[in-house]
């Protein structure tokens, strides 16, 4: 009787052991946060607003080089306790200001870290040109399932509409009652036209700066809206902010706490 009493006690010991549910190993990564300089950047230029984002979301970052040829680089590796994984794209080649050139490269660094770090979804903070690439990408390569999926977009300064130095000075330019602006550049026709290529369901929120006369100083206002009309009826969500004051400037908005701040609780904290 005693060794019936110690096998059922030890065979119902077992069989619990078993009946325990069973927990995934670990949750699924969130996105990684894509941080894209704009015309005449170095890997300098993001920094305030990736150091604001590791202070604030205990991030850890690498940074993707891209030489003059097109071919990328990975420096650095994230620590495997860092909450939120941050990449600061750096182009070595940061004069052109061919937007289809700028899409190519970002490809080829989203392609990097889906072979390298199997990222499969995305964040992406643009200043200024990084935003029309980043655009452009989309409208490109933004209908691919095979590709990471673009899920939050933090535009700041963006020049949608005209480009500071070509268009810049040579004619007035605002919003029209429906959204669309007065005047059209030629790749902003282009991506009208294109538009349903921008995948569905991004959250985007657009910051820009009113330094004077409804301009950052080198953007239009009405440019860095523009972003609303190209994507309406697309996105899951859109919101825009405008700063004022002598951190308004073009250059100002992308080293401001103020906007690095919003930037963070939008992408990390919503």
């Amino acid at each position: 009787m005693k060794r019936l009493a110690m096998f059922l006690l030890l065979f119902c010991g077992l069989a619990g052991a078993f009946s325990q549910p069973v927990h995934a190993a670990s949750k699924t990564k969130p996105p990684v946060t894509l941080y894209l300089h704009g015309a005449h950047g170095t890997k300098r230029s993001m920094t305030p607003l990736v150091k604001a984002a590791q202070w604030d979301t205990n991030a850890s970052v690498i940074t993707a080089k891209v030489n003059h040829s097109g071919q990328v680089k990975f420096a650095g590796h994230w620590r495997a306790s860092a909450k939120q994984r941050l990449v600061k794209v750096v182009f070595a080649n940061n004069r052109t200001r061919n937007y289809d050139t700028i899409a190519t490269w970002l490809h080829t660094v989203l392609l990097g870290l889906q072979q390298n770090y199997n990222v499969r979804q995305f964040n992406v903070v643009a200043h200024s040109l990084g935003n029309a690439g980043l655009v452009f990408y989309e409208l490109k390569y933004g209908q691919d399932k095979q590709l990471p999926q673009l899920k939050k977009y933090v535009a700041i300064a963006g020049n949608f509409d005209g480009i500071p130095g070509k268009h810049r000075g040579q004619h007035a330019n605002w919003l029209t009652p429906s959204g669309k602006p007065a005047w059209l550049a030629p790749d902003y026709q282009f991506a009208l036209k294109h538009r349903q290529a921008f995948p569905r369901g991004v959250k985007v929120l657009n910051l820009f700066g009113d330094h004077h006369d409804h301009q950052d100083g080198k953007v239009l206002n009405a440019s860095s809206q523009s972003l609303g009309y190209l994507l309406r009826g697309r996105l899951a969500s859109y919101h825009t902010h405008t700063f004022y004051g002598k951190h308004a400037t073009h250059s100002g908005l992308r080293k401001s706490w103020k906007v690095a701040d919003m930037v963070d609780h939008y992408l990390f904290n919503s």
